[in-house]
């Protein structure tokens, strides 16, 4: 029999405490980055918020799809153990790599080996990377929350199961000109995203904003995440077509301006590419954007060391940094002159063709 909470979610009850017996008998199933993914609830809502994350994975070509074993993310909705104790605030709590980058909510997370673990309240989720099985235990009231509940638990459980199937994160953003990709490295706020919107409305293809995953078996490719790019919410001091534009919180507890890429003409998304040349990005205050070649050691070194809490889970780190750098490493200087640091792109991805 089916329950309904006050937040007006349904779902079929456990008859155990635990919640072992709880039925999951609403299934979905996606290619997500190119992976087999299988949603499983017993609450239709799940479903459906999975559909809002994944469902434009279902355009991806079938010859691009891995032939492997499906990665699976249950989802168990329950109600609030009566008496639970509010989540704390952890400062210290791990910045977990996903479609927004860092999470900031009272989620306290914990990695060991290949064991992912994560409460907040009533709200718990475990994950077994190597066995590509995860399983979130989560009330209504998150479920109802779909900003939160998307970003903190589906679309976290299922990228990180993804990233330990050959899809290595990077930190970086990935723009497209004449089927040729610019990775875009560089630190937070440094202008990534900013650049990327000035690249889109210019005609350029967006790959990804802020994360980048790598697949090197059988023939290296980068996937993206090319639907949304959120910038701050001074942009309209760049861009004044987007001075009607609200920002709104994020997931993340960042206030930004969420841009739907489909709506920018030309720029067309993508899923994926098959090869990219790499570009340090460095602010230039006071001077004109440039673009310098630079060794690809330095490449190597800025895409493996140092890397930010998430990014740092994986050993092949070093192997995609040096994939990626074979195809060419440059400096692009970015100065007051956004447009500029656009034809420099443009540029280079032209001359850079095969």
């Amino acid at each position: 029999m089916k329950q309904e909470s006050a937040a007006g979610i349904s779902f079929s009850p456990a008859s155990d405490p635990l919640g072992h017996t709880a039925p999951l008998d609403q299934r979905a199933w996606f290619p997500l980055l190119g992976l087999p993914l299988e949603v499983r609830s017993n609450s239709a809502a799940v479903i459906a918020a999975a559909e809002r994350s994944f469902g434009h994975w279902r355009q991806l070509e079938a010859q691009l799809i891995a032939p492997t074993d499906p990665l699976i993310v249950s989802i168990v909705v329950h109600p609030p153990t009566i008496g639970s104790p509010p989540a704390a605030v952890d400062n210290r709590q791990l910045k977990l790599t996903t479609h927004n980058s860092q999470l900031t909510t009272q989620f306290i997370q914990r990695v060991h080996g290949d064991c992912f673990i994560a409460s907040s309240g009533a709200n718990l989720l475990t994950a077994r990377m190597d066995h590509g099985q995860a399983l979130g235990f989560v009330t209504p009231d998150l479920l109802a929350d779909d900003v939160h509940f998307r970003y903190h638990v589906l679309e976290c459980l299922a990228l990180l199961l993804a990233s330990w199937r050959d899809r290595t994160p990077i930190h970086a953003a990935a723009v497209i000109h004449t089927r040729r990709v610019a990775l875009l490295v560089g630190p937070s706020a440094i202008g990534k995203s900013t650049l990327c919107y000035a690249c889109a409305r210019a005609g350029f293809s967006l790959l990804a904003e802020d994360v980048v995953y790598v697949s090197l078996r059988d023939r290296p490719r980068l996937w993206g995440n090319p639907w949304r790019i959120h910038l701050l919410p001074d942009a309209p001091r760049l861009f004044p077509e987007l001075a009607d534009l609200s920002p709104r919180m994020l997931a993340n507890g960042k206030r930004k301006l969420a841009i739907d890429v489909a709506g920018l003409g030309r720029a067309q998304p993508h899923y994926h590419a098959d090869s990219a040349v790499v570009c340090l990005v460095r602010r230039h205050h006071g001077r004109a954007s440039a673009l310098a070649p630079i060794d690809p050691r330095a490449a190597v070194v800025a895409l493996s060391r140092d890397l930010e809490a998430g990014f740092d889970l994986h050993s092949g780190a070093r192997a995609v940094a040096e994939t990626l750098a074979q195809r060419g490493a440059y400096q692009l200087a970015l100065g007051d002159d956004l447009e500029g640091a656009v034809e420099l792109l443009r540029e280079l991805l032209e001359s850079s063709r095969t």
